[in-house]
């Protein structure tokens, strides 16, 4: 009687975090559901202005870029078009921040010409209104994840949100720790870290996901210095992001590593925070291919915001 008891308060408790996450994770697919509906209707251009933050960051030749100056800057494209979906989406219980990520595809007059993955934070405006604050993709060589008639969010519960009057510090702090760590023991620190529903993005190496994304980081020949730029974590202290610059020193095997990176964290009820998704974008001549091995059964993925476009 006691054990049921015990089982059933526990399922009560996480029945609030549950609904919660679940509503807020249905207002981020929404509005990657609009931002998509309005590119199919006009063009990428004017969706990525109508939907991006006035300061949302983009990729652009491993190095960050203002979103909005990026997208009306950019010429016109005759024939070009770009579709996606999601195939994850996240949101912290205080929806005010969130991410979706799936594949993308390109097109010329209808004609398909490369495929990819994105990963688009999205971030709660002053009006209440949920617009992308960060957008990253990369190519993808393989088979696209199947598009579902709902779009899954992460299976294990996030922990019970925790207010905090400093929330950005507090990822920002815990991505330092990460990066001082990863850069004197790369491999063991990326498996201490990595959730075991991580999604790790690199070029030239196939998407790691669970499992296989901790087996294959294990091998790291060496550490990358990270050097952050911006950070934000939701008023749940549940769900937070990292931007940043990137740079591996190169050896015999392998030529030095620069670019960008976005690395998001969530506090999971039982381990804490971890690494859901973390993404490169390197630099012009950089090196497309590292020493881990890459996980054969899923699909491979390369940088550049340039790509999604």
């Amino acid at each position: 009687m006691k054990n049921q008891l015990t089982i059933g308060l526990a399922l009560a408790l996480a029945l609030p975090v549950a609904s919660q996450a679940q509503s807020a994770h249905n207002a981020v697919v929404a509005a990657e559901t609009a931002f998509i509906a309005m590119a199919a209707k006009t063009n990428t251009q004017a969706a990525f202005l109508a939907h991006s933050a006035p300061t949302a960051l983009v990729t652009e030749q491993g190095k960050w870029a203002n979103a909005q100056e990026g997208w009306k800057s950019r010429p016109a494209q005759p024939g070009k078009t770009l579709a996606w979906y999601p195939v994850l989406a996240d949101a912290a219980q205080t929806g005010d921040l969130g991410y979706t990520t799936g594949p993308w595809t390109s097109f010329q007059n209808d004609k398909p010409q490369t495929t990819g993955e994105y990963v688009t934070v999205w971030r709660k405006q002053p009006d209440g209104t949920l617009k992308v604050v960060v957008d990253m993709g990369v190519e993808r060589v393989g088979v696209a994840q199947a598009k579902t008639a709902s779009v899954p969010q992460p299976r294990l519960l996030p922990a019970a949100a925790v207010p905090s009057t400093a929330p950005s510090n507090i990822v920002l702090e815990v991505d330092r720790k990460f990066a001082a760590a990863e850069l004197l023991k790369p491999g063991a620190t990326y498996q201490q870290y990595l959730s075991s529903e991580a999604r790790l993005y690199r070029p030239g190496l196939s998407m790691m996901l669970g499992a296989a994304a901790s087996a294959n980081m294990k091998n790291m020949d060496g550490g990358y210095l990270f050097t952050v730029v911006d950070g934000y974590l939701a008023a749940a202290g549940d769900l937070g992001y990292v931007v940043g610059n990137m740079r591996r020193p190169g050896t015999a095997k392998r030529p030095e590593e620069n670019g960008t990176y976005l690395r998001i964290w969530r506090r999971e009820a039982v381990d804490g925070w971890r690494v859901v998704l973390e993404i490169f974008n390197f630099a012009p001549n950089a090196a497309t291919a590292t020493t881990t091995a890459p996980a054969p059964e899923e699909a491979s993925v390369a940088p550049g915001i340039s790509q999604r476009k």
